[in-house]
């Protein structure tokens, strides 16, 4: 699927918007290396047919290891591996019923969360390349549409002025 397609349009109608709080950092721990750079505003997880079964392998996966490491190390050893690995399978079975997208908190009262929301949801048709998902967003935003110049309220650390400035 290409990111001039009109399917994202639906999917960022539809995605439910996720504020990465630290209890949800915490809990997806998946969560926590793509969203260590200021200029990561979103995350999602691949959706789609290969989401579901993925999530069950990575949730069965995790509850198997989890059973042959609670001998050795006791529960603590199962409830780390599910943690660790069972907790993003769950995320992509949500996801691949319901659009996710996880948002920074700080961007959840930005106006330019739809603008974000619209990123992920270019990303969740299949679109992986950066390159074409902003080529895309130049298409139907510029800085000056959306009135960034010298707009105080937008973060300095922002990386939607500068992507939709680049040519």
């Amino acid at each position: 699927m290409n990111a001039t397609g009109d399917g994202w349009e639906l999917l960022a109608k539809r995605a439910k918007v996720v504020t990465l709080s630290p209890l949800v950092q915490g809990l997806l721990p998946s969560l926590l290396a793509p969203t260590l750079s200021k200029g990561t505003r979103g995350v999602s997880f691949q959706r789609g047919r290969s989401s579901l079964p993925l999530g069950f392998v990575l949730v069965l996966a995790s509850v198997t290891i989890g059973w042959l490491l609670v001998g050795p190390s006791g529960i603590w050893g199962g409830l780390a591996v599910f943690w660790l690995l069972g907790t993003t399978g769950l995320v992509m079975i949500v996801s691949g019923l319901k659009p996710l997208a996880f948002v920074k908190p700080i961007c959840t009262r930005c106006r330019l969360l739809p603008v974000i929301v619209e990123h992920e949801a270019i990303h969740l048709t299949g679109v992986i390349r950066e390159e074409e998902v902003w080529a895309s967003m130049r298409q139907r935003h510029s800085v000056e549409s959306l009135k960034l110049g010298g707009d105080p309220v937008i973060c300095s650390f922002c990386p939607i002025p500068k992507r939709l400035s680049e040519r």
